[in-house]
């Protein structure tokens, strides 16, 4: 079971018991995370910095490498629509 942790406006915590997209325990939570193309790595709005567990989320595919290069994006950013948590995760929206 993975813990996730929102930190922002609204702060949220949801537990997964499998693999789950950023976004879509943003959404479990609930958080208000935006993401206008639908979780599809086209827009960026639904960036976030990781805070502790990086090491449990999936590596950047090719799109979202390429938006977070577009967007000058720190290390620790991910697209939530595109990070997937396999462990305890932490984010500040």
């Amino acid at each position: 079971m993975a813990t996730l942790q929102f930190h922002g406006k609204v702060q949220g915590t949801t537990e997964c018991e499998r693999e789950s997209s950023l976004l879509a325990a943003a959404l479990q939570a609930p958080v208000p995370l935006t993401h206008r193309c639908g979780g599809h790595a086209r827009c960026g709005t639904c960036i976030v910095t990781v805070e502790a567990g990086a090491d449990h989320l999936s590596p950047p595919g090719t799109a979202e490498a390429r938006v977070l290069q577009v967007l000058k994006a720190a290390p620790d950013q991910r697209l939530a629509c595109q990070a997937w948590a396999n462990g305890d995760v932490s984010v500040r929206y």
